[in-house]
């Protein structure tokens, strides 16, 4: 007797494979869809991630996830926290200058002395009589002063100091320099030294001469050469 064909039968996948499947679908579009908008308006987006939402049946989160994708706040996060440093440092910077007043009117040496400010800083123009003896390099006792609380203004900062030699244009006669560029670079140096024994750090500070090069006033009198005379002290971020 012949055996009945017997049918043959294929099983299928499982239902909730399907399922799965249309979800990934829907994921990969989504994310698709979230790169193609996210150079476009925040409002547009919105209305295609409502249209998302209610296709998933959940709440997505709007804010904040994905904020900084599409309108660019990580780029001014950045700015506003460049701002903020800014700020800080022009803060700091203006409480060095208020400092280096009082330092100037504790040592007695306001007639001589003045406090500006600058695109690079803090500037301290001191004239160089109250600090040296004429075509000297040494410094005056009473000047000490000064440069002790010039010293713990500094201490105390994050700042850089650049101190800075300048002359008038009268040419240099006798005495240990023969040059108003060795005498400008020679004060400087002298200053710096001393600052740095009263334990400013050394990669704190520099020292520059500039000689008759960078005049701030006219030399063709003798005021305007007594006030070309000088030491500078300039407040710089380190």
């Amino acid at each position: 007797m012949a055996q009945k064909p017997q049918k043959i039968i294929f099983k299928g996948a499982p239902m909730w494979v399907v399922t799965f499947a249309d979800l990934a679908t829907l994921l990969l579009t989504f994310f698709v869809l979230l790169l193609s908008f996210s150079n476009q308006d925040i409002i547009k987006f919105r209305e295609m991630l409502g249209s998302v939402q209610g296709a998933f049946g959940v709440k997505v989160k709007r804010e904040g996830e994905f904020q900084s994708v599409l309108t660019g706040n990580a780029e001014e996060d950045k700015k506003k926290e460049e701002e903020k440093k800014k700020e800080k440092m022009v803060r700091q910077l203006k409480e060095v200058g208020e400092s280096m007043k009082k330092a100037i009117d504790k040592s007695g040496l306001q007639k001589s002395s003045d406090v500006v400010a600058t695109p690079k800083g803090v500037r301290v123009r001191v004239k160089g009589e109250s600090l040296f003896a004429s075509g000297s390099y040494k410094i005056k006792p009473e000047a000490r002063k000064l440069l002790n609380n010039l010293a713990r203004i500094i201490r105390n900062s994050r700042f850089q100091l650049v101190v800075e030699g300048h002359s008038d244009n009268v040419p240099v006669s006798g005495g240990l320099y023969k040059s108003n560029w060795e005498l400008s670079g020679a004060r400087a140096a002298i200053v710096t030294r001393y600052l740095i024994s009263k334990k400013v750090p050394k990669n704190r500070l520099k020292a520059a001469g500039y000689a008759d090069m960078r005049p701030i006033a006219s030399n063709a009198t003798p005021e305007g050469r007594a006030k070309n005379r000088r030491v500078e002290f300039l407040v710089l971020k380190f």
